[in-house]
Formats: C-alpha cells, structure tokens, sequence
C-alpha cells in the first residue's frame, strides 16, 4: 500500500513537473520578446540575466523529470533567440497589449493612441505578477518533492532550491526597483490622459456642454498619509490614479483632473449620435470596473503580496451641462469644468459607502431599468441637502448602490 502511495505522490509531482516546465517555456518567449521591446536599459539587463536563469530552470526540470523515468511532456519550445541576439534588438515601435485593444478602439480625437510608456509600465505590472506566480509554483513542487519519501536530495531537492533562489532574486529586484521604474516613467504618463481631455475641452471653451461627471475617491487618505511614509504614500496614490485613468480611457472617458486622492473624470455627450442611456450605462459600468481594478490589479499586488494598506474606493457621478472654462488666453492655458452636477457628483461621493457607487437623479433617469434595479434611493434630511431638481423644484434625488 505504501508502495501505490509513493507512486501516485511521484505521478502528481510529475504532472506538476510538466506544468511548471510549460510555464517556463512561455517564461522564455515572453522574455525573448520583452528584451526585444523594453526601452529601459535596467529592465532589458535584468531580463537578459533572466533569460539565461530561464534557460538553466527549464533544463533542471527535464532533468528531473528524466531522472523520474519519464520523458517530459513539454520539452519541445519554440527555439528560442539567442540571449546575445536578442539584447541587441530594440524595436521603435511597441505592440499594444490586450489591455489596450479597448483603449486604441475607443479613441477617436488623434491623440490617443497609447505612449510607450504607458505599454511599459503595464508590462512591468505583469512582469512582477508572472515571476512572483513562478516562484509560487516552485515553492508547491518543493513542497511536494520534500514530501514524497526516498528522493534524491541532490538530483531533486537541490536543484528546486537552487531555482527558487534565483526567483526570490527575480522577486526581490522588482520589489527595490519597481517604484524607481514608476517614477521614471510618470510623467509622461499622468500628463497624456490630462492632455487628451484638455485638447478635447479646448473646442468647447465657452460653451456650456452636457457631461456625466465621476468622482472616484480613496477611503481614508488623510490615516494613509500620517502611518505611511512620503515615498509609499506617493507610490499608492500614483498607483490608484493610474489604474483609474487607464480604466476611465477604456472606456471612452476623459480624465479631467487629479485633486489630491481623487480623479475626476467625464463622459460628454457632443455628437448628435451620442446615446445619452448608452453612455449613462457606459460610466456606471466604468465605476464598476474602476472598483474592481483596485480589488483584482492594485490590491492583489500592493496589499497581499506586499504589505501595502488596502486600498479602498468611494465614487460619485451625475449627469447634467457644464460651463467650460479656461483660465487664460493662450492655447496652453488651464481649462476646468464648472456646474451643478460637478458639484453633486463630488458632494454624494462623501456619502458613499467604501467600494461602492453613488448616482444624482438626473442620472439615474437616464439608466435602463436593470441599472436602476441595482440602486436604492438614500433618504436625507431635507436640512441636511441643499441640492434642488431644477425641474420639479424638490430635493435632487440621490441613488446608492443596494
């Protein structure tokens, strides 16, 4: 019985022997293509190293897998580039990846296709995940080899070990370098989404334009910035925006402005074709996916694997016209967005509930009734609300999320 036993522990970790070498093939394609595209020197020297490291990994695995009796499932990759050849190839163009296909669709005005840097740094995002997700697997076969009684601890166990290491570093130097990596590119990136809706707003200066106003707002800043330091502070607040951006863009929106923990953002509705109940539903889905972002991409990475507070949303948004304005002559000069429901959207964002959506009346009018079925009417006091519909002359009517 002890003998089935072990033969079925040594089956399972074959199985995951295969997986994980599956895992490292692509690992070696995805490199292969990365040290192609990077255009920051640090990332394409630590990514050659990797390379190599990949290489040694995948010949470690076959080789246990052989000294197991069996002939490894995967061992056919695609060949790989040499580590010389590839280094010394920088494209000048980037390939968009899937995150963006949305992004480019949506984008109609010429200037929104999507920077270099904003293609690198949602590469750099998914480098992290992927090398922490190989160093997880590793961990398990580790765990499974230590388990299985009678093999060789150095055929077996020590090269497992070995590879881990090199992971641990992998992990390691992502964790250092990442926020330097962030800070290189920012710039570039919080100024394209800015500069994409004040192009946008330049041709309706003046003008007063109907537009659904969002608010998305941190839960408990102001306690993030007395327990936090300056640097980690600055790190979360520039990862909230970011992913938030990204999503609002996705969507077709406009980034307004960033006003300390919150970005605003609009839908307009200018175009004689523009469906005011499709891009009513359009920004409640956009707030949907905004929460679920800092759930699935911010704090998956920053909060569970690396220690950083949760990161909590709160978002606001109404629908009605708005004075464009600009605050200077020249071209370059700032433009911002005034109105009744600029001022609705942010107060009802104070009244919402951490990870959930709060919507004005004249929105919620606009939604299909599944949308409003998802919504419930907050009671406020009357003395505590000063908002009024300008057409019923009664309290505006402000909508929460059931």
């Amino acid at each position: 019985m002890a003998k089935k036993s072990n033969e079925y522990q040594v089956k399972q970790f074959i199985d995951h022997l295969d997986k994980t070498l599956s895992i490292e093939n692509a690992a070696i394609e995805r490199l292969t293509t990365r040290i192609e595209q990077t255009p920051i020197q640090d990332i394409k020297q630590r990514l050659v190293q990797h390379l190599k490291e990949t290489h040694k990994q995948k010949s470690r695995l076959v080789q246990i897998i052989s000294i197991l009796g069996k002939k490894p499932d995967n061992i056919q990759a695609n060949s790989p580039q040499s580590v010389a050849g590839t280094s010394n190839k920088i494209k000048n163009t980037f390939q968009t990846t899937a995150d963006y296909l949305s992004y480019n669709e949506n984008f109609k005005d010429g200037v929104n296709s999507a920077i270099p840097e904003e293609i690198e740094l949602i590469k750099i995002k998914q480098d992290f995940i992927r090398e922490y997700d190989e160093l997880v697997a590793y961990n398990t076969l580790l765990h499974i080899a230590e388990e299985i009684p009678d093999l060789s601890q150095n055929d077996i166990i020590k090269p497992l070990k070995e590879t881990i290491q090199e992971e641990e570093s992998m992990v390691y130097w992502f964790q250092v370098h990442a926020p330097v990596l962030f800070d290189t590119l920012w710039p570039k990136l919080i100024n394209s989404p800015i500069k994409r809706s004040q192009l946008f707003l330049l041709k309706h200066t003046g003008l007063r334009v109907p537009l659904i106003i969002t608010y998305a707002d941190i839960v408990g800043s102001t306690k993030m910035s007395m327990n936090l330091s300056v640097e980690d502070l600055v790190f979360l607040i520039r990862a909230f925006t970011f992913e938030i951006s990204n999503v609002v863009e996705s969507y077709g929106g406009y980034v307004l402005k960033y006003s300390g923990d919150a970005v605003i953002s609009f839908f307009p509705f200018i175009n004689i074709n523009d469906n005011k109940h499709q891009l009513s539903k359009k920004s409640v889905e956009c707030a949907k996916s905004v929460i679920n972002v800092i759930k699935k991409e911010i704090n998956s990475i920053l909060n569970e694997k690396y220690g950083y507070p949760e990161i909590l949303v709160k978002i606001g948004i109404d629908e009605g016209e708005n004075a464009v304005i600009q605050y200077g002559y020249e071209k370059d000069s700032p433009i911002d967005v005034l109105g009744y429901s600029m001022n609705v959207a942010s107060k009802i964002t104070s009244l919402t509930a951490p990870n959930s959506i709060s919507i004005g009346e004249n929105l919620y009018n606009l939604l299909d009734y599944e949308l409003q079925s998802e919504f419930k009417e907050l009671p406020i006091p009357s003395d505590k609300w000063k908002y009024i519909n300008r057409d019923t002359k009664k309290s505006y009517r402000i909508y929460i999320q059931r």
